[in-house]
């Protein structure tokens, strides 16, 4: 076989140096993520070149048909190759499975086929013959139809490779910016020189193996000083990911369309339904809570918001945090949420601030009360002294002491909500209780009316101070009644529809104040709005504590009604 000698010799064998030069370096850093993608990179890239170097030297048809033959397994691998390394350098997407990439390796493999079977079918080049170009003699082939297609198929796979590049070299730091721009060029600097080849603007040498040199130089110079692969984004992308899945935070990625990209396990658990189903979707659909927050001006949207969410039947609250993500030349591509479940922590403070509440009333209530219970026992003390009618002042000394004692047993009853403010409910009949009450209180006040409708059982579930609640609103309603014949009613319904069993306190009296109603519905006890004592307070927190609700309304013709609501016993028990 004769050999010609040309300079254009010397590019392909300067392509195939450098390569192998490379996959040295890869097969050195063998260990390194992207290094044996590389390596087989390189090495089909040699191959290519050492082929083509025999094909443009032989002179026979024969041996430059073999060379081309030899020549297709390493173009074939080229664009796989890449595609494979982009992945893996980038560690923008997952890898392919093993059916994947057998799709993908099955247009290598025809086209291999076809290639060597081409004397048979013709598919791929129609003819080949030789033609001098110049002193150099070389192969002119008619190219067939499933060259083209193995062209359209090669350049899809290397576009998806040099795109994941470019994305990488648009939205990274400075470090991965350079290394992803020269990596970029040395893909499509072979990539042009061929689309030039095969346009026919250079019909004699195929750049393609110029390219190789340019990009050999730009692969050389990432492996030796921007540590090519020593330092690889794929591994920033993986430690990030696992960081994001084992936060106990929730985290939900959303683009700048407000459409779910991405999402943590703990954000999975809030929404309740395996997280692959909402990405893609908008964030409105995911938690609607969240869009009203995004929905606001972009100057008023805060950088801290909190939102409650139903989780598995229960409300529980989280803190949001909106963070931008920011990519390379300051484009913002998205927004990071935040969730952190402040359920426990709002609980806590919801106790600390009715222990505050409750302590402020003890406090007023205490000192108000007893202040002037005691100026009746010293002024009446005093009349005693300079009077020698005693009777009616020591009746009144008894009855107010009588006073000081109940108070101080409203007190102790009230220790019980100054704790912790955890108190456990329990199954009472509250229709025995109601009776025991009016029993005890028909002794006390002889001249009152009770009236009671109540049924055999009403179970309810409640903390065991209900009887004492009850005994206060009874209480309040006959002892400040100011007519001749006091009356009061109490009707025990139950259990409703709403599983709540109902008591209904009516009385001909006064009625029940404004400032009264307004101090335990709100729950608040006010300097200019004071309570006359800690009876009704007891009755709100024992019933709210329970779970139920204490309702106060006007009576006809006179009085007022107090509607208190409990949970009956057998329904789903609440969290006090």
């Amino acid at each position: 076989m004769e050999f010609q000698f040309s300079w254009y010799l010397y590019t392909p064998l300067l392509s195939a140096a450098v390569s192998l030069l490379i996959a040295g370096v890869g097969v050195y850093y063998r260990d390194c993520t992207g290094s044996r993608s590389l390596v087989f990179l390189m090495v089909a890239i040699a191959w290519w070149s050492v082929m083509s170097v025999i094909e443009l030297g032989a002179t026979d048809l024969a041996t430059k048909r073999l060379a081309l033959k030899l020549m297709y397994p390493a173009i074939g691998a080229v664009p796989v190759a890449w595609l494979l390394f982009a992945i893996q350098y980038t560690g923008q997407t997952r890898l392919p499975t093993r059916k994947e990439l057998a799709g993908i390796l099955l247009g290598p493999v025809l086209m291999i086929l076809l290639v060597w079977t081409n004397q048979y079918h013709g598919w791929f080049w129609s003819s080949m013959e030789l033609a001098f170009q110049g002193s150099l003699l070389v192969s002119v082939t008619e190219r067939g139809p499933a060259f083209w297609a193995w062209t359209a198929y090669a350049y899809v796979v290397m576009a998806v490779g040099t795109g994941l590049m470019l994305k990488l070299a648009l939205f990274s730091g400075r470090v991965y910016r350079t290394q992803a721009i020269g990596l970029s060029l040395a893909a499509l600097l072979p990539w042009g020189g061929n689309i030039l080849y095969l346009t026919g603007v250079s019909s004699v040498f195929d750049l393609t193996k110029i390219g190789f040199v340019f990009s050999g130089v730009l692969l050389g110079g990432a492996v030796f000083r921007r540590q090519l692969l020593q330092v690889i984004p794929a591994a920033r992308e993986i430690a990030r990911d696992e960081i994001v899945a084992s936060m106990k935070e929730a985290v939900i990625v959303v683009d700048e369309r407000d459409v779910v990209i991405d999402l943590n396990p703990q954000a999975k658990a809030i929404i309740g339904t395996p997280g692959a189903a909402w990405i893609g979707r908008p964030l409105e659909d995911v938690l609607p809570g969240l869009i009203e927050l995004r929905d606001s001006p972009t100057d008023d949207i805060p950088d801290r918001a909190e939102i409650t969410v139903p989780v598995n039947g229960e409300e529980r609250a989280y803190e949001v945090r909106q963070t931008p993500l920011h990519r390379g030349y300051g484009t913002v591509t998205g927004q990071l949420i935040t969730l952190t479940d402040v359920t426990e922590r709002k609980q806590r403070e919801q106790r600390i601030e009715r222990q505050r509440q409750r302590l402020e009333v003890v406090n007023r209530v205490l000192r108000h009360d007893i202040r002037n219970d005691m100026q009746v026992i010293l002024g009446t003390t005093e009349n005693l002294l300079k009077s020698q009618q005693a009777q009616p002042q020591l009746k009144r000394i008894k009855r107010k002491g009588e006073d000081i004692v109940t108070l101080s047993e409203r007190a102790r009853d009230l220790e019980r909500f100054v704790g912790d403010g955890a108190v456990e409910t329990t199954t009472v009949d509250l229709s025995a209780v109601v009776a025991d009450v009016i029993a005890d209180l028909e002794r006390t006040y002889p001249d009152v009316e009770f009236r009671v409708e109540r049924p055999d059982r009403a179970e309810v579930s409640a903390v065991d101070l209900i009887d004492s609640a009850l005994r206060n609103v009874l209480e309040n309603a006959a002892e400040h009644n100011d007519q001749s014949v006091p009356e009061v009613s109490v009707t025990v319904m139950g259990p409703t529809d709403d599983g709540d069993v109902t008591v209904a306190v009516a009385d001909n009296g006064p009625g029940l104040p404004d400032r009264e109603q307004e101090v335990i519905e709100t729950g608040t006890e006010m300097a200019l709005k004071h309570s006359n004592g800690l009876g009704l307070w007891i009755a709100y927190w024992t019933i709210t504590t329970s779970g139920g609700t204490i309702t106060f309304a006007e009576n006809t013709p006179r009085g007022s009604v107090i509607t208190i609501r409990l949970p009956s016993a057998s329904a789903e028990q609440p969290k006090p």
